[in-house]
């Protein structure tokens, strides 16, 4: 993935918050909805990463981590996410990119369906591939396009689709990976004559068909990777979800949770199998728990190491802590180191 780059889409403000803060700043399960994106930019291998930024633009830099890939760019007036897309062409003025087209609201895209769009886009050479799925209803969903021959050649949005074009099952998740010439070469030939008035990114699509061009699709199989979030109660929804998720994974692996709904893991933390966690339990970031650990009720855990065969009785608070093997810590027993000592 040598020539890959991303745009990640973050300039809204997301009205339906109901907050002054910018939307891709809420975190989800310990992370900044924008963080998650990133991170997913960044294990794809992408060598440039572009923000649009916009709405509280320094809150959306100061909250993400420094690296030395991350470029901003900013979008001074919402006039839609083909505009919003066109702000980062001075950065790719020297084409020869895969760029794909991220968006900073949809923060548990996964890493394989990431690789299996960009495999597509090598194996069929193409201008354009979309990642698209269906639902019997998919509601105000942009619809897919296809021709006589089943190829993609356009995307309609809702508010511009006709009844026929709405009763489309298959529809546009908004994530994209294109050939960097040929999206900033379409992106001079959309308009905003629509029922928005906005420059939408979608138009690129059927331009590019029209010119001849290869468009490619991958169908996603897990629709909960591209769940947005507009509105505190699908956040909440979402990382309900996403924790439950990993919750199930450490179960199907060997983990045994008492009552799963009162426990909250990071999707960073590791653990062995034959360990045995109780009720009301918090584990966070960088942590690991080698088999034959037994976590007590009421425990927090946070950038800890903990050996095998140990013991935590309940009411345990570890940070940055290094536990020995086969170490009991008693009843509120606390462990708590400085990283910096």
């Amino acid at each position: 993935m040598n020539n890959l780059a991303a745009v990640i889409l973050a300039a809204g403000k997301g009205t339906r918050m109901k907050s002054t803060r910018a939307k891709v700043t809420f975190p989800i399960a310990g992370k900044p909805m924008i963080q998650r994106v990133v991170d997913l930019a960044l294990d794809s291998e992408c060598l440039r990463v572009c923000i649009v930024v916009g709405f509280q633009k320094e809150s959306v830099i100061a909250c993400l981590a420094e690296d030395e890939r991350l470029e901003f760019v900013e979008q001074t007036e919402q006039l839609g996410t083909g505009h919003a897309v066109m702000m980062a062409e001075p950065i790719f003025h020297d084409h020869g990119h895969d760029v794909l087209i991220l968006c900073g609201d949809v923060p548990l895209l996964g890493r394989e369906t990431m690789s299996r769009l960009y495999q597509e886009h090598l194996r069929s050479q193409a201008s354009c591939t979309v990642l698209t799925a269906f639902l019997d209803d998919p509601g105000k969903y942009g619809r897919i396009l296809r021709d006589d021959k089943g190829q993609v050649m356009g995307i309609v949005e809702y508010k511009d689709a006709s009844e026929t074009q709405r009763a489309i099952k298959e529809w546009n998740t908004g994530i994209y990976c294109f050939k960097s010439e040929d999206l900033f070469a379409s992106l001079k030939q959309i308009s905003n004559a629509n029922n928005q008035h906005e420059y939408y990114l979608t138009d690129v699509v059927s331009i590019l068909h029209s010119a001849g061009k290869t468009v490619s699709f991958v169908v996603l199989e897990d629709l909960m990777e591209v769940a947005g979030v507009n509105s505190q109660e699908q956040l909440a929804e979402l990382e309900d979800l996403f924790v439950d998720r990993i919750r199930r994974k450490w179960m199907n692996n060997g983990v045994v949770i008492h009552n799963p709904n009162t426990v909250y893991i990071d999707d960073e933390v590791a653990i062995e199998p034959d360990v045995e966690i109780f009720q009301n339990c918090i584990l966070k970031g960088k942590t690991t728990v080698r088999t034959g650990c037994s976590i007590g009720p009421n425990s927090l855990i946070s950038d800890s190491y903990i050996s095998e065969d140990c013991i935590l009785e309940g009411h345990n608070i570890l940070v940055h802590a290094h536990v020995p093997e086969g170490h009991i810590l008693g009843l509120r027993e606390q462990f708590i180191e400085d990283p910096y000592e």
